[in-house]
C-alpha cells in the first residue's frame, strides 16, 4: 500500500509526515498531538494501521485498515461502505454531514483504536 505520508523521525520511528506530532507544543501525553482523537487518527490509524471506532452526533463509525486500502465499514469490520487508497485519503475525503472527517476531529467522541 502506498503511504507517501509516512516518514521516520530523528530516532527512526515512523510518523505521519503530513500531520506530524509536535512534542514541543503539545508534550508527550498524546505522543505529540493536541488530543487523543488526533493521536488515534493521525498516528494509530494512519501510521500504525489500527482499526478505529468513534461516535459523532450519537452515530457510531468504524474505520478499517486493510493491507491495500482503508475503508469505512460496519461494526463487525466485515462490510465496507466506502473504500480509499490509504488512511490519509479516508481522513481527508470521507464526509459526515458534508464535512471531511479531518475537519470534525474536535467533535468526535468515544474514539479509540481497536
Amino acid at each position: 500500500m502506498n503511504k507517501p505520508y509516512i516518514i521516520n523521525d530523528a530516532n527512526g520511528n515512523p510518523i505521519n509526515g503530513k500531520y506530524p506530532p509536535n512534542r514541543e507544543k503539545y508534550g508527550d501525553l498524546y505522543d505529540g498531538y493536541k488530543n487523543w482523537a488526533e493521536e488515534v487518527l493521525f498516528h494509530r490509524f494512519a501510521v500504525l494501521c489500527y482499526d478505529v471506532c468513534f461516535t459523532y452526533k450519537n452515530k457510531e463509525y468504524f474505520l478499517l485498515k486493510e493491507p491495500d486500502h482503508a475503508a469505512v465499514c460496519d461494526e463487525h469490520f466485515t462490510e465496507e461502505y466506502e473504500i480509499y487508497a490509504n488512511e490519509m485519503e479516508l481522513l481527508e475525503n470521507f464526509k459526515i454531514d458534508g464535512k471531511p472527517l479531518i475537519e470534525l476531529i474536535e467533535e468526535l467522541e468515544d474514539i479509540d483504536s481497536v
